[in-house]
Parts: C-alpha cells; sequence; structure tokens
C-alpha cells in the first residue's frame, strides 16, 4: 500500500471511530442508593453510554461496598507501612493517613455524580496519553472517557470512581505526565487498584449468591 493510501486508510479509520464515540446513546441514570447498616449512601444523578448502564450501577454498588470496607483501610494501611518503599513517588505520600484518607472517601463518594465525554476530544485524549477519565470540577461529575469506557468491566470502573475521588481528598500523581511507573505508585492509582480488587472480590461473591439462589 502506498504511503498516500495508507494516510487515507489512517484518517478513514479515526473518522470512524470520531463518529462512533460521538453517536453514543446517552441515558439518564438515576440516584443509586446504597444501604450499609442502616445508612444510605447515594450516588446522584448520572448520564452513561445506555449500553453502559447496567454495568456503571454495578460499579457503584462495588464501589461503595469497597471503599466502606474494613479491607479498604487494612489494604492501604498495610501498603504504606510495607510497600511504599522509596523514591520519587513517595513525595506524594507525604503526610498520608490510611484512617483519614478511608474517612474522607466515605464522606465524598456520597452526592457524588458521573458524566461522559467523546467525540474528537476522547479519542485524542485516549490515543495520545491513554486518557480514560478525568475529574471534572471539585463538585462536578466524573467524567468518562466513552471510548475506552464500551470495553471496561465493573471493578474496572470502581478503580475509576475511586481514583477520581481520592483526587477530590487532595491526593495527587504529579508524575503522570513525566513518568507513569512512578506516577502508578502514586496516591490515586494506588487507592484505584485496592478498591479494584476489593471489587473483584465482591463481584465473585454476589455471583456464587445469585448461584445459590
Amino acid at each position: 500500500m502506498k504511503m498516500k493510501e495508507k494516510k487515507i486508510t489512517i484518517i478513514a479509520g479515526i473518522g470512524v471511530l470520531i463518529t462512533i464515540s460521538s453517536c453514543t446513546s446517552l441515558c439518564e441514570v438515576p440516584k443509586i442508593t446504597y444501604k450499609l447498616d442502616g445508612k444510605e449512601i447515594t450516588f446522584a444523578e448520572s448520564k452513561m453510554p445506555c449500553k453502559k448502564i447496567d454495568d456503571f450501577k454495578l460499579a457503584v454498588n462495588l464501589t461503595i461496598k469497597s471503599v466502606y470496607s474494613e479491607k479498604f483501610e487494612t489494604l492501604l494501611t498495610n501498603y504504606i507501612k510495607d510497600s511504599l518503599g522509596t523514591g520519587e513517588h513517595t513525595k506524594a505520600w507525604e503526610g498520608v493517613v490510611a484512617k483519614d484518607v478511608v474517612q474522607k472517601m466515605r464522606e465524598n463518594i456520597n452526592g457524588t455524580s458521573a458524566d461522559t465525554y467523546g467525540g474528537v476530544k476522547g479519542l485524542w485524549l485516549n490515543l495520545i496519553y491513554g486518557n480514560i477519565a478525568y475529574d471534572g470540577t471539585e463538585y462536578g461529575p466524573i467524567l468518562f472517557n466513552r471510548v475506552p469506557l464500551k470495553n471496561r468491566n465493573p471493578p474496572s470502573i470502581s478503580n475509576t470512581i475511586a481514583h477520581e475521588i481520592s483526587h477530590r481528598i487532595g491526593l495527587n500523581h504529579p508524575h503522570s505526565d513525566s513518568n507513569l511507573k512512578i506516577a502508578y505508585r502514586e496516591p490515586p492509582y494506588v487507592i484505584g487498584d485496592i478498591i479494584e480488587e476489593i471489587a473483584k472480590e465482591n463481584q465473585i461473591e454476589n455471583n456464587q449468591s445469585i448461584n445459590n439462589n
């Protein structure tokens, strides 16, 4: 294939992806209320691709259950104590106390909402930066990139919800633009991974319970 034909093919492919991302049907998701020990935790009204609503609802429930689990604080405490190690990532952990993080995460997940973006912006950010989501504003919705969202499962979505909420309580990954290997060891990424791990276990338990019934 000639160079000119390759360019045309690439441009056409990008155009198709943009069109698909832009034309995704979006649906309103009513608030999701999770009851835990007599307490109601509510994830506010959100907007998601219609085909991902079930995954999103499950992800929200898994996230809330995971954030409120004792295992979350245990795993985060153990990471800070035993796995933090040394290196440039440690600066982002200065002053971080697991118990405080857990409490703030529990407070901030209540009332959180989500929305999406796609089109040229979503495709560009995903292809160039690997972006899958970002925190809109301090009080605004968590914004999911629709380009990768279509292939993500509930525990993975839980990871992002926890990651973005951790930003809202003041945690950051300052090396995300310069060195992802370092950034992946900074608070938001670690917290997201911990929540995803717990969410996977909770999902397995839910599936087993359904099968047993």
